[in-house]
């Protein structure tokens, strides 16, 4: 699986990351980048280069991450998992340091077939596992359509969109919104909202994190761009016969109390709610996630 690496890159995003990984504070971070692979996709990504960790041994397992995120999310599980799997964790088309295209639109129809067509690049011969956090929950229903024969079983933390429908915001709104969410102060506290005990869990470390790819180059624009074409929504009416996993926090800020409690009445969605745990079982409790996780895909 080494002839999809490309050693000759020309990427003003690539350019941008290089720059600033040294810089990243969190080790575990850090560690990541180490197995950070850049995917030139030619046809219709004009030879673009796409960021995708790819590292471990074992079955393969697509990891997605949540919205105006980057594969840097899985820092804390990648560890614990790449001795099992063989992870495979792209940013997703329009966020954290893709490239961003010219005359490409940055809707969930466009980001379901990049992510389709990284898949085909990798060559994966095996029925293929997928983790979807957050907004990647909605992207790995989506993405069923497209692959449903090549899936083996799917695991969601925390998924969102499941139930709402898209909602498209119309200019100037989309644009104001994406200036909003620079805002250092949004920022941190979007942050902070996301974790069980954040005067506990948040510093800066994770806060860097949070805001790290903001300055890649069109973050703005491919933002407001996903906002207008409505995102991911409703997503669940794309169920198809896969086994899931569901683990969710019982502190979960974001999705709240009335989205569990749908979640707990589809028995097909197979909720396990964690104590002390917000958003994002696998940064909240790194391990637990990973203890179920092997649990439900290799058994």
């Amino acid at each position: 699986m080494n002839s999809y690496i490309e050693k000759d890159i020309n990427s003003s995003n690539f350019d941008y990351f290089m720059k600033l990984k040294n810089s990243i504070i969190d080790p575990l971070g850090k560690n990541i980048t180490e197995d950070l692979h850049w995917l030139q996709l030619e046809k219709r990504w004009g030879a673009s280069k796409f960021p995708v960790v790819i590292g471990g041994e074992g079955p393969p397992l697509l990891c997605l991450h949540g919205f105006d995120s980057s594969f840097l999310e899985f820092r804390r599980i990648y560890p614990l998992l790449k001795n099992k799997f063989k992870l495979i964790i792209p940013d997703l088309l329009g966020f954290g340091f893709s490239p961003r295209i010219s005359g490409i639109n940055y809707n969930s129809e466009n980001i379901i077939l990049n992510l389709t067509d990284i898949i085909n690049k990798l060559e994966i011969n095996k029925k293929i596992n997928i983790l979807g956090a957050s907004m990647g929950g909605s992207v790995a229903f989506s993405l069923t359509k497209k692959i449903k024969g090549d899936i083996n079983k799917m695991v969601l933390l925390s998924p969102a969109g499941l139930f709402t429908k898209p909602k498209k915001i119309p200019r100037p709104f989309n644009q104001m919104g994406a200036a909003f969410l620079g805002l250092p102060t949004v920022r941190k506290n979007l942050c902070r909202q996301a974790f069980a005990s954040p005067d506990k869990s948040v510093g800066v470390a994770e806060e860097q994190i949070a805001s790290i790819h903001l300055g890649c180059k069109g973050w703005r624009n491919s933002l407001a761009c996903f906002a207008k074409s409505g995102g991911f929504g409703g997503t669940y009416k794309n169920l198809q016969n896969i086994k899931i996993k569901t683990i969710c926090g019982e502190n979960d800020k974001i999705l709240g109390i009335g989205e569990l409690n749908k979640f707990q009445k589809i028995n097909n969605l197979n909720l396990v709610k964690l104590k002390n745990c917000g958003h994002l079982p696998h940064l909240d409790l790194p391990q637990l996630t990973e203890k179920m996780i092997l649990d439900f895909l290799l058994n």
